[in-house]
């Protein structure tokens, strides 16, 4: 188990080095996303920490808000895929019914295309979820 926390906490300290110096600039689209998440993907959680609180960058152990916000940035510019988004999630929190769903969630209301590619974001062909009222 120790092992297991461990290799989590090296796999979330290397995938923050190789961070790009302005990935936590502000964007207006991606800050709108983590928005609009945190509230359509209410009341989901993520291992025991509300999905609007990763959001906001809330989580409860250090270095994981800025694990789920880096990883959360790539998979909404399309520099991850939603098979290493989950994998990634999972391996600092839990792989549990919850926190799929949430990560499901996320996914499913990412753009149509990453934004500024104008690649498809390979959502792995999942539709669009229908527009919030």
């Amino acid at each position: 188990m120790k092992s297991n926390r461990r290799i989590a906490a090296l796999a979330a300290a290397a995938l923050l080095a190789a961070c790009a110096p302005d990935s936590f600039k502000p964007a207006p689209g991606y800050d709108g996303f983590l928005d609009m998440v945190g509230q359509v993907c209410y009341p989901d959680t993520i291992g025991p920490t509300l999905v609007r609180e990763w959001a906001r960058g809330n989580a409860v152990s250090p270095g994981a808000s800025e694990g789920f916000l880096d990883a959360t940035s790539k998979l909404y510019y399309g520099r991850m895929t939603p098979f290493a988004y989950r994998q990634f999630i999972t391996a600092f929190t839990d792989n549990g019914a919850a926190t799929n769903k949430a990560i499901d969630c996320i996914i499913g209301h990412l753009p149509a295309k990453p934004a500024g590619t104008g690649v498809p974001a390979g959502r792995d062909g999942v539709p669009p979820p229908p527009p919030s009222r």
